[in-house]
């Protein structure tokens, strides 16, 4: 049995698979500036690539704070088949994403129970631009 293994993973303003299986994302980022705690992020994609064995697997993606505890009471879950000797993709939304602490949190990327890799995002305030300059 070959172990399960992430062949991409990203965070993303934006991800859809056309007509033609390919998958697109638009807006990757790892970084989200916040003006103050707690904060709502109104929308983001995660996104994994994951080669599996063929059959039926359970994946979980969780977001945990800098201290371990989770972001989500209800972590999102979903049924995949996987067909050998494809990758399989994952896109999961996360609407309204509250955010009560600032540092260094992960999405988790567990399959059958197991955690295959983790995705980082850094929360960080916001600072002040210098007057007569722009923020990038």
């Amino acid at each position: 049995m070959a172990a399960a293994q992430v062949r991409i993973a990203a965070l993303c303003d934006h991800a859809l698979v056309g007509q033609d299986g390919k998958l697109s994302m638009v807006g990757i980022f790892r970084n989200i500036s916040v003006s103050g705690l707690p904060a709502q992020h109104p929308r983001m994609y995660i996104v994994a690539v994951l080669a599996l064995e063929a059959g039926q697997h359970q994946v979980v993606v969780r977001l945990l704070r800098p201290d371990g505890t989770a972001v989500m009471e209800q972590a999102p879950r979903m049924a995949v088949s996987a067909v050998a000797g494809q990758d399989v993709n994952v896109i999961v939304e996360l609407n309204n994403l509250n955010f009560t602490t600032a540092g260094d949190h992960r999405f988790d990327l567990e399959v059958d129970g197991v955690t295959i890799g983790t995705l980082p995002v850094t929360i960080s305030h916001m600072t002040a631009a210098a007057p007569g300059t722009r923020p990038n």
